[in-house]
């Protein structure tokens, strides 16, 4: 009996520690996954819309509180943080926000949402999962999850000899890392609209005047094609959120489509086109057909 009772007992602390182990993969705060994370790992960032954007509702029930066991899968190897991301927030939205993220804001490489970030400890965001076609598809979605962490953790180890090493084999090292395409490279400076002030301001502007800024700031501005793109998808963000005219939508994401169709935010464009304008040009078609 004594022995029936151990092994029980045996049991359900192995139950809990396996529990604890899951469970403690998940940070609570911004700071707390910082912390873990350290000089050398990752963490993941899982950011959507809490309260405006279906598409990020419907991948937070599917990914986070559902736990799809492909993403569980890559998530239960790492730390991970939830961040809800509140349009216009009511005050216990604004205190849970600032639960999770302090004093912090959104980093930098978080203009699409919903999207599993991948981070450094110093909180630079080095690749994301934010293309339509992925996250519609938890296998695919943390397929190229697993793939960023892979690769981080290559790109970590690469750049410990990059430090040790000189001549010849130093270029070497320094081509093998900028291989990894999809990753910035830690420390990398590139113009970002939600850190350099671009969201912000469009939050205040009536779509005439806003689009007017944006269209000044691509034209003085020297920005690379995916800035470009960045941009663009801020100022989309606005326009959609305030209810523009649809016919702007189409235009703002075909350009930042056609300025390179195949990065992430041509891709994304691509989905928008599909997820947001078609439908609301059907609602606009068949309002008319009524009338």
């Amino acid at each position: 009996m004594n022995g029936i009772r151990l092994f029980f007992c045996a049991c359900a602390t192995l139950l809990i520690l396996v529990g604890s182990v899951v469970q403690g993969s998940q940070a609570r705060t911004f700071e707390d996954a910082l912390r873990r994370a350290g000089q050398d790992k990752p963490f993941v960032m899982f950011c959507y819309g809490a309260n405006y954007d279906d598409v990020s509702i419907k991948a937070y029930e599917t990914y986070i509180k559902k736990r799809d066991k492909n993403m569980y899968h890559v998530l239960s190897k790492t730390t991970y943080l939830v961040v809800p991301v509140y349009q216009q927030p009511n005050e216990k939205e604004k205190r849970e926000y600032e639960r999770v993220m302090g004093d912090h804001q959104l980093p930098g490489g978080v203009n699409s949402i919903p999207c599993f970030a991948v981070l450094d400890g110093e909180g630079n965001v080095r690749g994301a999962v934010q293309a339509r076609e992925e996250l519609d598809d938890p296998e695919k979605a943390s397929k190229a999850l697993a793939k960023l962490l892979d690769d981080f953790n290559e790109q970590q180890k690469l750049l410990k000899k990059l430090e040790r090493t000189n001549g010849k084999r130093k270029e070497e090292l320094q081509r093998e890392i900028l291989s990894y395409t999809d990753l910035k490279m830690p420390g990398h400076e590139s113009f970002d609209p939600s850190q350099n002030g671009v969201v912000q301001k469009l939050q205040v502007m009536e779509i005439p005047e806003a689009n007017a800024y944006i269209r000044t700031l691509l034209a003085n501005g020297s920005f690379s094609p995916v800035e470009r793109q960045m941009v663009m998808a801020a100022f989309a963000g606005h326009v959609r959120r305030s209810n523009g005219p649809v016919e702007m939508l189409r235009a703002l994401y075909t350009e930042m489509r056609n300025i390179d169709p195949t990065s992430t935010y041509g891709i994304y464009a691509e989905g928008a086109l599909e997820l947001w304008v078609e439908p609301l040009e059907k609602e606009a078609a068949a309002t008319d057909t009524e009338h």
